[in-house]
């Protein structure tokens, strides 16, 4: 009976070590995820864990960085579609992102994906977002952001102020970033709304026209921001 007593202390005791070591292993795979062939590790304390850089340059990767922006009808469609980053930099004081990071968009390069690429459909979309209803991406075949204000915010995010030139004419535009380092890299993500009747695309504006009813078109665009960059090496 002592013997069977014993057993028993030692199985639960062996028990509370076993379960001790799972939920901290858990812990330990909570504080890192996988993006594809990439990880990032954001220690054990994600939402407050501020990535320190390298002060300086860093040289945008244009190739590997996106633009993705969405658009919407007061009621009914959605339309969404990419852009390409044509060039930028962005700029590192005292450890965190700063002012005078910059990057040029290619406005020629807007693509439309909420149709098929066959779909007649989405060549006439496209052109009209080049056209002079909205874009006018011949006239101005690029658009600027560039960083003005750059102040911490919470859980180790970044409020900033840019001012965003589309079509010739500058606008500031408030939004929040996220940083992290990423196989080497910064990785810089946000999503930026803009109105776009601040920039003389007016075409089927429910605050510019009062009689459109239910075929208005929101002011705001939205662009989802996901921008790598590496640090410029000193020759």
């Amino acid at each position: 009976m002592k013997f069977l007593n014993f057993l028993s202390i030692l199985l639960i005791f062996s028990f509370g070590i076993f379960s001790c070591g799972e939920k901290k292993s858990t812990a330990n795979e909570e504080a890192t995820h996988e993006h594809g062939e990439h990880t990032h590790d954001h220690g054990s304390g994600s939402h407050s864990h501020v990535v320190a850089f390298e002060d300086g340059d860093y040289n945008v990767n244009a190739e590997k960085s996106t633009l993705h922006w969405k658009g919407s009808k007061i009621v009914g469609d959605e339309h969404f579609g990419k852009l390409s980053i044509k060039e930028g930099k962005l700029v590192v004081k005292e450890g965190q992102l700063s002012t005078g990071s910059t990057f040029v968009i290619d406005m020629t390069s807007i693509t439309v994906e909420d149709y098929a690429a066959d779909n007649p459909k989405n060549g006439k979309l496209k052109g009209h977002l080049e056209n002079d209803d909205f874009f006018s991406v011949n006239k101005f075949p690029t658009a600027t952001l560039t960083l003005t204000e750059v102040k911490s915010g919470e859980n180790g995010a970044l409020n900033v102020t840019a001012d965003l030139t589309i079509k010739g004419i500058t606008a500031p535009v408030t939004f929040v970033v996220q940083t992290m380092s990423h196989d080497g890299e910064m990785h810089a993500m946000s999503k930026i709304e803009f109105d776009r009747t601040k920039y003389d695309i007016k075409y089927k504006s429910g605050s510019v026209f009062s009689d459109l009813g239910d075929k208005a078109i929101k002011d705001n665009i939205e662009v989802a921001v996901n921008i790598y960059a590496a640090k410029k090496q000193s020759v």
